[in-house]
């Protein structure tokens, strides 16, 4: 039995790693659209997660997580808003992206 898609975003864990492993793909994204390697530190450590299928997170850095990193940690994070990527289930980055919103898969709406 699939387990369902969350909704709603995950609660941000402490034990994040500092230092994610890239894909090959992720690497050659991020620099064709202009992502930096800040910026992928950023979404995980303050951006929203979801469940994106088959053992993978997206994280999604939506106005209300700059907003909430803007309140209780005082930084800045605007620049990197409407920014995500999915990370597979070992850590690996698989790909970081522009998006509007979250997707609906993202989100539990099939």
């Amino acid at each position: 039995m699939r387990a369902r898609a969350c909704r709603y975003p995950i609660p941000m864990l402490p034990d994040r790693p500092k230092k994610p492993a890239l894909s090959t793909h992720a690497t050659v994204r991020g620099q064709q659209r202009g992502i930096s390697a800040g910026a992928i530190h950023a979404l995980l450590q303050h951006a929203d997660r979801y469940h994106a299928g088959d053992g993978a997170l997206a994280y999604f850095m939506s106005k209300r997580a700059v907003q909430r990193a803007r309140r209780f940690f005082g930084i800045d994070l605007s620049e990197w808003a409407n920014i995500a990527l999915i990370m597979s289930p070992d850590g690996v980055v698989i790909t970081v992206q522009h998006v509007a919103r979250p997707k609906h898969s993202w989100r539990g709406k099939h």
